[in-house]
């Protein structure tokens, strides 16, 4: 019954030409959907430890190694898509924005422990920049993805996301 209402409310607001927020009409998926079907059983959700001495080199630089598995869910495909993560940005606007980021699924990515997997980083593309108000919230991200794969310094990420729309994950 819920269900039904809520199609009857989409079909009557897209019959009048009103616009819904971009989220409204996006899948929403977790990080594990990133993943192939096939590779879900074997995949292993938590971050791994922090590592605060990889400048040292005692723990052989593992903040550096990130595991390559390029494996993607193809029938994300073009999907408008909706998933909350953590922000590592890479490019900001003139009015200090985020533009370019890697969104991850744990905080500290990036930094203190290894890179996720490149399928389980998203690059991401906002026309409209995020203001961060602090690198320790949460967003939700929508917009279509693609799996595209793109490179820094920083990591890989085996999806490119044309961001949409933001909010802050509220807990």
């Amino acid at each position: 019954m819920k269900q039904s209402l809520i199609r009857l409310v989409i079909t009557i607001l897209l019959a009048c030409g009103l616009a819904l927020p971009a989220f409204a009409a996006a899948l929403q998926i977790d990080w594990i959907e990133l993943m192939p079907a096939d590779r879900r059983a074997t995949f292993d959700p938590a971050p791994p430890p922090p590592v605060h001495d990889y400048l040292t080199g005692e723990s052989g630089g593992l903040a550096a190694r990130q595991p390559l598995d390029f494996s993607v869910n193809m029938d994300l495909e073009g999907q408008e898509i909706r998933i909350p993560g953590f922000v590592v940005p890479l490019e900001l606007d003139e009015e200090g924005n985020v533009t370019e980021f890697f969104l991850v699924p744990y905080f500290g990515a990036c930094i203190h422990v290894p890179p996720p997997p490149p399928n389980q980083m998203l690059y991401v593309r906002m026309k409209q920049g995020i203001k961060l108000d602090s690198m320790y919230s949460a967003y939700w991200i929508t917009g279509k993805l693609s799996a595209k794969t793109r490179t820094t310094r920083l990591g890989a990420a085996a999806y490119t996301l044309a961001g949409t729309a933001s909010e802050e994950y509220k807990f």
